[in-house]
């Protein structure tokens, strides 16, 4: 009898010590990833007291990204009565037109009224006068960009790669291009109110092509000097510690019975539809059968692109460094699933992986079936990369052709020049 319960002791004991180290080792996630996950919120809030952390530092908090996260567009060029300023490869200059230039854009959204087709020489004529233009490196549905900025359009607003807000006589008005297609929409935003913001930037001497009588492109947007791009450190963060932080704000057990680590250093996490494998070289591939455990909160292509960057920024974007990813891609795949693909960017300039892209989410439905990320850590250096003269890498274009920055990896080094 006395050994039994020695034995049944330990087993209490054991168990209890093996509790007590989950308990431990959840308590020392950043709290920051406590509280972007209802489950570790949950599970640690009742255990505040006994392990002495505020109760706020647990409380659950639906975060909501910021605007500069979500619709921040790579290109950014005001016109007004002095001349023209841009901001283009450089974060924090298209940071700082944003942050000024947002909150009317996403009025002029908000108050558009329906679509009238329009033509590309009305759309160039409006960007000679005063306006903000915006480009994206995507053709993205408008109403995606008007939920990112809080606006919620009566009318049915078009596909885009660019637009421009324009101040016309009394109210601003909006034109949408998807590279081929041109639509103009009257909004409710004050012309002066426009102006007015419009007149804190200084021009620069950059001009569009068409303003340059360039042969390139129309809207390829020529700055007044030569890009030096920030040279960058790459490497992956994926370690243990990485790997368990992510399978648990997925909602994974990471210490679960199905948890294990190959030869190679590769976690499997495997629950019922669901499993998710992380390598220390950085790759990442989350699959699902369940219709329920990864879903959108609608059918809208807005919900579905907030779901994809909700999981992309939980694997990838939170470790980026000096980086950022953004949604690159919307598109319909041979099985009529949505997918959204995300690219690195590194100064405002798309960062071209060995595999290509950073991220994908395939949607069957409102459902994810995967998500696949290349997790990497962008480290600038303070050096710089020198490209070609912009004047030769525009001698060597056909005409017609656009003139683009790249970063791109080559034998795992970060290497940067123009398209062609």
């Amino acid at each position: 009898m006395k050994a039994r319960i020695k034995e049944l002791s330990k087993d209490v004991l054991l168990v209890l010590l093996s509790v007590n180290l989950v308990i431990l080792t959840l308590a020392a996630l950043p709290s920051e990833s406590v509280r972007r996950s209802p489950l570790l919120s949950t599970l640690l809030q009742p255990l505040g007291f006994m392990l002495g952390l505020d109760q706020a530092e647990l409380t659950y908090l639906e975060i909501r990204e910021p605007v500069l996260d979500a619709a921040q567009p790579v290109t950014i060029s005001m016109n007004t009565a002095a001349g023209r300023y841009s901001a283009q490869w450089d974060f924090t200059a298209v940071d700082s037109a944003f942050e000024t230039l947002g909150g009317v854009l996403g009025q002029a959204l908000d108050t558009a009224a329906a679509p009238v087709e329009s033509t590309a020489a009305a759309f160039q004529e409006a960007m000679t006068g005063p306006s903000a233009y915006f480009a994206y490196d995507l053709c993205l549905p408008a109403e995606v960009l008007a939920s990112w900025l809080d606006a919620v359009p009566e009318e049915m607003l078009p596909q885009m790669r660019c637009c421009v807000l324009a101040a016309d006589k009394e109210t601003a008005t909006l034109y949408f291009s998807d590279g081929e297609a041109v639509y103009r929409c009257q909004t409710a935003l004050a012309s002066q109110t426009l102006q007015g913001l419009l007149e804190q930037f200084r021009p620069d001497g950059s001009a569009f092509a068409f303003e340059a009588a360039s042969p390139l492109s129309p809207l390829t947007l020529l700055p007044a000097e030569n890009p030096a791009l920030p040279a960058a450190q790459l490497s992956s963060p994926c370690d243990s510690r990485y790997a368990e932080t992510l399978a648990t704000n997925l909602g994974f057990n990471p210490y679960g019975d199905a948890t294990y680590t190959d030869s190679a250093g590769v976690t499997y996490f495997t629950e019922a539809g669901c499993a998710l494998q992380v390598a220390p070289t950085g790759e990442v591939l989350l699959t699902t059968t369940t219709d329920e455990r990864f879903r959108a909160a609608d059918d809208t292509t807005a919900a579905l692109v907030e779901e994809a960057r909700r999981l992309v920024s939980l694997a990838a974007g939170d470790y980026a460094g000096d980086a950022r990813l953004y949604l690159s891609g919307l598109t319909e795949n041979e099985d009529g699933n949505t997918v959204c693909t995300f690219y690195y960017y590194l100064s405002g300039v798309p960062v071209a992986l060995t595999g290509g892209q950073g991220a994908e989410v395939i949607f069957d439905g409102q459902a994810v079936r995967s998500m696949t990320v290349q997790a990497v850590t962008f480290e600038t250096t303070g050096a710089t990369l020198a490209v070609i003269p912009l004047a030769q890498a525009a001698a060597v274009l056909r005409p017609g052709d656009t003139l683009a920055l790249q970063y791109r990896v080559q034998e795992g080094a970060l290497v940067a020049g123009w398209l062609n």
